[in-house]
């Protein structure tokens, strides 16, 4: 009887010990919020496309692309946050088993609920609230759906302590396109909460001449686009609710209650248009320079090539850079706006007077030199800087690199009633940077054409 009891306590205060274990590895978590992130509606980084053109399906056939933008996580700036701010902070050891899950905001028939271009051979194309409107996103090369996928975590600092702080400049850029597509999104979701139906202001929004703001029934309620949290592995204790990999977004957002990440959405950044205007149909797909010395571009020498542009513009178009005019644009790459901004070469209205090569800091690359552009009667050009389709407040004109679409431009005939070709010419000039030594090496640098309503 004795022995019985003694093994009975024994046995109880082993388990004891094993609760009280077990409850001290919960508390002590490995990874913590500080609060900055905030999943509210109306927090969201900002998707910016500006002002986007749906006009005829001639010009603008079904899976035509209508805007591209890159998104840096600084557009998220709620309660003053920054590159700076740090968002979670975690274990050193744990680095190798967390990371970022993104999805679309996949509840929503408007915010990410329909892959609706399927149909039109578009894949992971949802529907917006524009009508007629998809949007793809892409992070670190991984397309957005419904389904949470993982984005790895390839920078951070470390505090004092030794803990690994994921800030906000840490979190990838986030690419979306905008697609022209053949349906409207169904009536039934997990949420509408633009409703569920097709009518025009409400459940959805139809282009129009003078512009249809991107929000449903007010500013505060209109859904993002996407979602970014901080999830990982079952090694690692969280503070906080988070998702996991391959759930549907459409019913699982633990992490929006927990504020764990923010949301990506075109709510206030843009605006449908429906206009007559241009595409660009081709350009020369290389331009060459000879090449120079030196002692020559030392000397205020130089070398130039000339390249051409074609457009087709409906008759009814009006080139111009006043609002609802077309115009052109040739903007600069990412990596060369970088060394642009670099070496003071970015005016205030975000147009760029040099292109530079694409990696101009980069080892074998000239450095000292880049490259203006005028057009056919001899005006020097601004280059468009980025992401070149901006906000609806980013100013515009030539000091943005914006040029009246049909300036300077030939015309080249017809083959469609109502429409018109014409070509452009415009001349590239490789030459010294003021102030800046020339040194020997290559010169590679991309620019993208770019034709858009102002």
């Amino acid at each position: 009887m004795k022995i019985m009891m003694m093994k009975r306590r024994t046995f109880l205060l082993n388990l004891l010990f094993a609760c009280l274990t077990l409850f001290s590895l919960r508390a002590g978590a490995s990874c913590s919020l500080t609060l900055v992130t905030q999943t509210e509606d109306s927090y969201v980084a900002q998707i910016p496309f500006g002002k986007i053109n749906l006009t005829d399906t001639y010009l603008q056939p079904v899976g035509t692309m209508l805007a591209s933008i890159v998104v840096p996580p600084t557009n998220y700036t709620h309660g003053g946050a920054n590159g700076a701010s740090v968002l979670w902070e975690c274990d050193a050891a744990d680095l190798p088993n967390i990371y970022f899950l993104v999805a679309t905001n996949g509840d929503d028939r408007v915010g990410g609920f329909y892959d609706i271009g399927t149909v039109d051979g578009l894949s992971d194309v949802y529907a917006t609230w524009f009508a007629y409107v998809g949007i793809r996103q892409t992070m670190s090369g991984v397309t957005l759906t419904r389904h949470w996928q993982k984005v790895p975590i390839t920078s951070y600092a470390t505090s004092s302590t030794g803990k690994i702080q994921i800030r906000l400049q840490d979190i990838p850029p986030l690419v979306a396109e905008l697609y022209r597509i053949s349906s409207l999104p169904g009536t039934s979701a997990a949420s509408a909460y633009c409703g569920n139906n097709n009518d025009d202001g409400v459940g959805i929004g139809f282009a129009s001449a003078t512009g249809r703001n991107y929000y449903c029934q007010n500013s505060v309620m209109t859904q993002p686009n996407a979602y970014i949290q901080l999830s990982g592995d079952s090694s690692v204790s969280f503070s906080f609710a988070r998702d996991f990999p391959g759930e549907d977004s459409a019913y699982n957002y633990d992490f929006w209650g927990a504020d764990n990440g923010f949301g990506y959405g075109m709510r206030l950044a843009n605006t449908l248009y429906s206009l007559p205007t241009c595409v660009a149909r081709n350009a020369t797909p290389q331009v060459l320079f000879r090449t120079i010395s030196i002692a020559e571009l030392e000397q205020g020498g130089s070398a130039s090539a000339s390249f051409t542009v074609q457009v087709e513009c409906s008759d009814s178009a009006e080139s111009g850079t006043a609002a609802g005019q077309t115009a052109i644009g040739i903007q600069v790459s990412p990596g060369s706006y970088s060394a642009a901004s670099t070496l003071g070469l970015v005016n205030g209205s975000g147009g760029v007077t040099y292109l530079l090569s694409d990696d101009y800091f980069g080892e074998n690359m000239a450095q000292g030199v880049g490259i203006t552009l005028q057009n056919a009667q001899g005006k020097r050009m601004n280059f468009v800087g980025q992401p070149g389709t901006v906000s609806l407040t980013t100013p515009g004109g030539e000091n943005a690199g914006w040029y009246p679409v049909l300036e300077a431009a030939d015309n080249a005939g017809s083959t469609m009633a109502g429409y018109t070709h014409y070509s452009s010419t415009f001349l590239a000039t490789l030459q010294k940077l003021d102030g800046q030594a020339v040194t020997p090496g290559k010169v590679y640098a991309t620019a993208y054409v770019l034709v858009k309503i102002q």
